[in-house]
């Protein structure tokens, strides 16, 4: 009796060890495709990557030293974001920048934003307001370091934060891709024009989230449209700057 039960107890414990996690593996892949996704979206965004240069997926495994399906899986995404353009030969490349396509463009952004921040005074609750004013304290945060990267990256995630109080995921995700599309537009005309805390595109984030608080829709939707209209102006401004107007000729 003593032997059959020893026996079905040393049984027991084989069964109850606990097994080896398959999802390690899985879980490696995925931080390091996140890992890539952060890296490229950095280059692209920051025109490191220019618009048309081809990206392969051989020579990018290389480069961060790894294999070529947390790279793939890296592109798909950022193909998502209107970043990476897939061709149907399954070549990728940069997603080209098309300046014809620009007022198209900004009056796409002008509809979303309008829409997105009215819906957003009526249906926001009060953890919305929270995460806005949570967004705004570090986009300002990044404004006064006079890190144009950080800013970028902070005045999307305002935008966005609002976006997520109108309570409606398919105009959020169309105005998260136009949002990412203009981000190259503002690292183009920021990193050369700057961006300080007078401007009224700075500003009149405060009174988005006073409108917002207050529930005044038609207040925040005119406030949404003044701030793209104020993105357009200095992004034409920035395009017909001169830069040999600030070149010297000494003669001799």
């Amino acid at each position: 009796m003593t032997s059959k039960k020893n026996h079905m107890t040393a049984a027991s414990k084989k069964t109850s060890m606990p097994q080896k996690s398959s999802s390690a593996p899985k879980r490696i892949r995925g931080e390091r495709q996140i890992q890539i996704y952060q890296n490229l979206r950095r280059e692209i965004l920051t025109l490191g990557l220019r618009p048309g240069v081809p990206l392969d997926e051989t020579h990018l495994a290389q480069k961060f030293e790894t294999s070529r399906s947390p790279v793939r899986e890296a592109l798909i995404k950022l193909a998502g974001d209107g970043l990476v353009l897939i061709l149907p030969n399954r070549s990728t490349l940069v997603a080209p920048f098309d300046l014809l396509l620009i007022p198209k463009y900004l009056d796409a952004l002008s509809l979303l934003q309008r829409t997105t921040h009215h819906l957003a005074a009526l249906q926001r609750s009060d953890q919305h307001l929270e995460s806005i004013k949570k967004a705004h304290t570090c986009f300002m945060e990044a404004v006064e370091k006079n890190d144009s990267s950080v800013t970028i990256e902070a005045n999307l995630e305002f935008h966005l934060a609002i976006s997520e109080a109108s309570c409606n995921p398919y105009f959020t995700a169309a105005y998260k891709r136009l949002l990412n599309e203009g981000m190259r537009m503002q690292h183009m005309h920021i990193e050369y024009m700057g961006w300080s805390p007078d401007e009224p595109g700075v500003r009149g984030h405060q009174e988005m989230i006073d409108a917002i608080e207050s529930r005044d829709a038609e207040l925040a939707e005119q406030l949404a449209k003044n701030h793209a209209e104020q993105f357009d102006q200095a992004f034409i401004r920035f395009l017909s700057q001169r830069l040999s107007e600030h070149i010297k000729i000494i003669s001799s």
